[in-house]
């Protein structure tokens, strides 16, 4: 029944509403619809249903129990409205602030875009987040498990005559003033030039380089390198009265003056080691700035060695800050003593330190072979 009021027309409430409840959720039917009596929620209902071919299973296995006021409150389209023009932002967020907001998985498990849409099946049984994958181990971790590799080295290659009175591994060193003798520091020399190899050949990214690269760094750096391991190594000894003894003098031309410069600078540089006394962690950061030097003469590959290097000098910062929290200088005096290590000339390391072992032989022909030799061990 329809009444006009004003060239308007509206349904009379009561209008078509029956007094038979609607048998799907017993609220007031406005007629049969599909052969059942059912209000118009459930009659848009069975519509769509049929229309779209949907089959309905109930997981409560008929038990539920109809809610009248759900049903008059039900969802309005599945999909959602463009805004028309005119509508604020302010006025769209105040409408959707009554819908909990969606969830969005992290943007590092994101799934890939051919597995956006997977079956109903797979819906269920896979868990909303991926697992997390372990990352691969960064620059900290790799120069850590070098240094680790050192310590096993030094206590496996040494002979016991040496190790009797030669110093221990730097973790559990006694600081106590011992003066070896000159042949027990040319045969510990001996050993901390392999270790130094030894340690270049366990470092991951050094071996994506190219072989050519690999032996012009190692060639280039192989001086400081040494002289860090000897001051890492060496922290229980005290070497001064020995570099500055008569032997060390025999063994260096007496017209150069540079060399006198060139000793104090050795003995400066150990000195300082044993005052600040860094760890495995600083001592690998150290070395692999020294190692991966973008400015050796004939490197191919510049970008990959310069980004290692930087890194290697963020990973020392963040550590020492983390560390050592109260010696805001420790990082600056770290990386201070490696331009002292390059100060020192190559000629000089090898008369002082390995004339007696090698012979007149230079260091850069025996690397390639030491080299290759642990590459086949390894």
């Amino acid at each position: 029944m329809k009444r006009r009021v004003r060239g308007l027309s509206i349904r009379v409430a009561g209008d078509r509403l029956l007094d038979i409840p609607c048998k799907v959720c017993g609220d007031r039917s406005s007629g049969k619809h599909y052969g059942i009596y059912s209000c118009d929620g459930c009659s848009g209902f069975f519509k769509r249903s049929i229309h779209r071919n949907r089959v309905y299973t109930c997981k409560a296995q008929g038990d539920l129990k109809g809610s009248e006021v759900a049903v008059q409150h039900e969802r309005g389209p599945r999909k959602p409205k463009p805004p028309k023009e005119g509508d604020s932002p302010t006025r769209r967020v105040a409408e959707d602030s009554s819908q909990p907001p969606p969830l969005k998985l992290p943007t590092a498990f994101q799934p890939p875009i051919q597995h956006m849409k997977p079956s109903p099946e797979q819906h269920i049984q896979q868990p909303m987040f991926v697992p997390h994958q372990p990352p691969p181990p960064g620059l900290l971790q790799i120069l850590m498990s070098a240094e680790k590799c050192q310590e096993f080295v030094w206590n496996s290659k040494m002979d016991p005559a040496v190790n009797a009175s030669g110093p221990a591994s730097p973790s559990t060193a006694i600081h106590l003033s011992l003066s070896p003798s000159w042949e027990v520091l040319q045969e510990t020399t001996a050993r901390l030039l392999f270790m130094a190899v030894r340690w270049v050949r366990c470092l991951a990214p050094f071996q994506t380089l190219s072989k050519r690269d690999q032996l012009l760094l190692l060639q280039d750096s192989w001086k400081e390198l040494f002289l860090l391991h000897l001051a890492q190594w060496s922290i229980p000894w005290d070497l001064g009265p020995l570099l500055g003894g008569p032997k060390a003098r025999e063994r260096l031309p007496q017209d150069d003056p540079i060399v006198h410069l060139e000793i104090n600078t050795i003995q400066d540089i150990l000195a300082r080691f044993r005052q600040l006394s860094p760890d495995g962690s600083e001592c690998g950061c150290m070395k692999a700035v020294i190692l991966f030097t973008p400015e050796t003469p004939g490197l191919v590959d510049v970008q990959p060695v310069e980004m290692l290097q930087d890194q290697a000098q963020c990973i020392l910062n963040d550590y020492v800050r983390g560390k050592h929290p109260r010696q805001p200088t420790r990082f600056g005096r770290l990386l201070l003593m490696i331009p002292g290590l390059r100060s020192v000339r190559q000629s000089t390391v090898e008369r002082l330190f390995f004339r007696e072992t090698i012979g007149d032989i230079p260091i850069q022909r025996l690397l390639g072979d030491m080299y290759i030799m642990e590459k086949t061990y390894t």
